[in-house]
């Protein structure tokens, strides 16, 4: 396990969901966001919720409001720096293959970009920021933010919440791939809803 995560479990209950709020808050700041382990944070107080010291709800509540509030973070920063966004010291540090995804989901997505990356790691940090740069309103960003949020937050906590018993064999495998899995169903029930709407359209005209 790591500091951040050998850490919460030292702590009492209201600690670690400071530090887990804090650190879901921080994965949402440009470069710095790239070194936060939140996935294993996450595995890490399901497993604890798991044990009886910390509330499975409540870390997932935590660490849902942290989401939404980083993703209003980053709006801001990304709409404050516009065009400097990837040329200033942090964005320059940022890969371009992780640009080159955000880029692809803000294109081709808009706002549902901020859902979909949510489960994909610094793509996630990226998007809000890409949005607040090319102008987007917070508006259009917000409901997709507050729909991933627990998603992302319930699939983690609760994986590590099941596998407890074998918590570092979760974090090595289980985590990422039931990441990877929400985000495929994700994909999936955004792609219906967009060609069940045009369908709706042509039969209400």
């Amino acid at each position: 396990m790591n500091t951040l995560t050998g850490l919460i479990a030292q702590l009492p209950a209201a600690g670690a969901y400071a530090i887990l709020a804090a650190a879901v808050l921080t994965e949402s700041v440009l470069l710095i966001g790239a070194f936060v382990p939140t996935l294993t944070l996450l595995l890490a107080s399901g497993a604890l919720a798991r044990a009886g010291d910390l509330n499975l709800a409540l870390v997932i509540v935590t660490a849902s409001s942290a989401v939404v509030a980083g993703d209003v973070l980053g709006h801001r920063t990304g709409r404050l720096l516009g065009g400097r966004l990837r040329t200033g010291r942090f964005g320059r540090r940022v890969p371009t293959a992780a640009w080159r995804r955000a880029d692809t989901l803000m294109a081709r997505r808009g706002g549902q970009a901020v859902f979909l990356s949510r489960f994909v790691p610094v793509v996630r940090t990226l998007t809000p920021h890409l949005a607040g740069a090319t102008r987007l309103p917070h508006r259009r960003i917000a409901p997709y933010s507050l729909l991933a949020a627990p998603l992302w937050a319930g699939a983690e906590a609760t994986a590590g919440y099941a596998a407890a018993p074998s918590f570092q064999h979760v974090i090595t495998y289980g985590g990422p791939a039931l990441a990877a899995a929400v985000a495929v169903i994700a994909a999936v029930a955004l792609a219906a809803h967009k060609i069940r709407r045009p369908v709706c359209r042509q039969t209400i005209v």
